[in-house]
């Protein structure tokens, strides 16, 4: 949410900026020459500090795009998120992207891309789980014979 008290400070400057043009637009009367370099420099201090204040409001609000930009990420996500044992998998149209570690996903909820043999066999590089779909294939094992 934007700080309330920023945008104030802000509004108040303007209003300060404003009221000092209003007062050189609206008067007649010739001013001394310090007289009227000092109220310029009000005018310049006054608009400078609006300027700071927007500047602060405008990073706010940038920042809470981001923010509001990730959640909707991990929303999206999570609608899409599909729970296939032993593993998750994104499915977007019918479409399916994965696998991914169920134990990075369950933990941390990090989706981190198990790696493969092609034959049922499913490795995790970040936290070295491994899995076994139901295409995995054992290799048959040797019979030594005496």
């Amino acid at each position: 949410m934007v700080d309330m008290a920023s945008v104030s400070a802000a509004l108040t400057s303007l209003k300060v900026a404003t009221d000092i043009a209003k007062f050189f637009k609206d008067t007649n009367v010739s001013f001394e020459k310090a007289e009227t370099k000092l109220k310029l420099a009000e005018l310049i201090e006054a608009l400078a500090d609006a300027k700071i204040q927007f500047a602060d409001i405008q990073q706010l609000l940038l920042d809470k795009d981001a923010e509001l930009r990730a959640v909707r990420e991990q929303l999206s996500i999570k609608a899409n998120l599909k729970w296939d044992p032993p593993y998750y998998w994104i499915v977007t149209d019918d479409k399916k992207d994965g696998p991914y570690c169920q134990c990075c996903y369950d933990k941390d909820r990090a989706l981190i891309r198990l790696q493969g043999n092609g034959k049922g066999y499913w490795k995790c590089e970040a936290c070295n789980n491994s899995y076994y779909d139901s295409s995995y294939v054992s290799k048959p094992t040797r019979l030594i014979r005496s």
